[in-house]
């Protein structure tokens, strides 16, 4: 899959401080994503200060909402002389206090900045990079504010300066993808980008743009194999070993596995199993220790959805060479000279 390129309206930002659709974890996975280069987000000092000068009211209002909510307490006068009644009337105090204690919490960590959203937030701005507003862009964006153009609201021009930063900074030819909530970016007859900026964007910068309200939807769209930040890396590791084109390319890509061992699904084996047989530069060194102890975990992790010729192919195949093996176990354990590495064969393979 080719890079993907993306901006995030500070509105999407700001949401995780609600209730909100968004989990943090998109959060951690976008930090993953361009981290690894397969995709680049595009956000402006503009983005970085509306969130900023806005997160303290955002918070405020979550957390008076959440306060105000009411636990209910009362039930039917005919249900009084239950034994159950009391049990109820405990439960909504403690809930009533557990409410408490996680709203003083909250309120203590958001004055400490010490939210998830808030480090992650960082942690984007710190592998993204913001902008620069220039003195340029922001007279442009006035003037487009002073004509009426999309994005934005007449008495601010906050997105104007936004969409200027992504005209400059983004480069030609490329196909974007905006998140936005709020209908400064969207077409009045659905939900997609407004026609000007569409044209816009496709006379000067010669690519196409596509409009996403929420960053969930577009993460599952666009990385269907991706649903924790962990997934970027392994999937990541999958993919270089079912496309090695080298002995050491294949080597790399096992360490990284090892580490994802736990986490890799059935679809994830199947294809590394295919690959194994399939690829020659997995195939031709399956006897190398690494390659086939990684293989050989695989095989007994997922032995009930293998067929019995497919797991005698692949054993076959991915066998530990008992010089290798005795010489790892040796590696591991100084003390274990003793051991003999053709115990549980007839004869020394020579």
């Amino acid at each position: 899959m080719d890079t993907l390129h993306l901006f995030i309206d500070t509105n999407v930002f700001l949401s995780f401080y609600a209730f909100t659709n968004d989990d943090v974890e998109q959060l951690r996975k976008l930090t993953k994503l361009i981290q690894k280069k397969k995709l680049v987000l595009y956000i402006t000092e503009q983005v970085r200060d509306e969130f900023y000068r806005n997160r303290e009211q955002k918070i405020a209002e979550s957390l008076g909402a959440f306060r105000k909510k009411e636990i209910g307490k009362t039930f039917p006068r005919y249900m009084a002389d239950y034994p159950e009644a009391d049990a109820f009337k405990l439960a909504a105090a403690d809930m009533e206090k557990a409410r408490d204690a996680l709203a003083t919490r909250a309120t203590k960590d958001a004055k400490e900045k010490l939210l998830a959203a808030d480090t992650l937030f960082a942690e984007i701005l710190a592998v993204a990079g913001p902008i620069k507003v220039s003195d340029e862009i922001v007279v442009r964006a006035n003037r487009r504010r002073i004509r009426g153009n999309p994005p934005g609201k007449e008495n601010s021009f906050g997105d104007q300066i936004n969409w200027e930063c992504l005209l400059e900074a983004v480069p030609d030819g490329t196909d974007l993808n905006v998140v936005s909530k709020d209908g400064d970016y969207a077409s009045k007859l659905d939900d997609a980008i407004r026609p000007f900026l569409a044209d816009e964007w496709e006379n000067r910068k010669s690519g196409s743009i596509k409009l996403h309200a929420e960053i969930k939807p577009f993460l599952n769209s666009s990385f269907p194999t991706i649903k924790l930040a962990i997934d970027v890396e392994k999937q990541i590791a999958v993919d270089r070993l079912i496309q090695s084109g080298s002995f050491s390319t294949t080597h790399e890509a096992i360490a990284e596995l090892q580490l994802y061992l736990d986490a890799i699904t059935w679809d994830d084996a199947d294809a590394i199993l295919v690959a194994g047989i399939a690829n020659n530069q997995i195939a031709w060194i399956g006897t190398d220790y690494d390659v086939a102890t990684f293989y050989r975990a695989l095989i007994e992790k997922f032995e009930t959805k293998l067929l019995d010729e497919r797991i005698a192919e692949l054993k076959a195949l991915f066998k530990t060479d008992p010089f290798e093996e005795y010489a790892a176990t040796v590696q591991s354990d100084p003390f274990a000279d003793d051991i003999d590495p053709f115990a549980d064969n007839e004869a020394p393979p020579f």
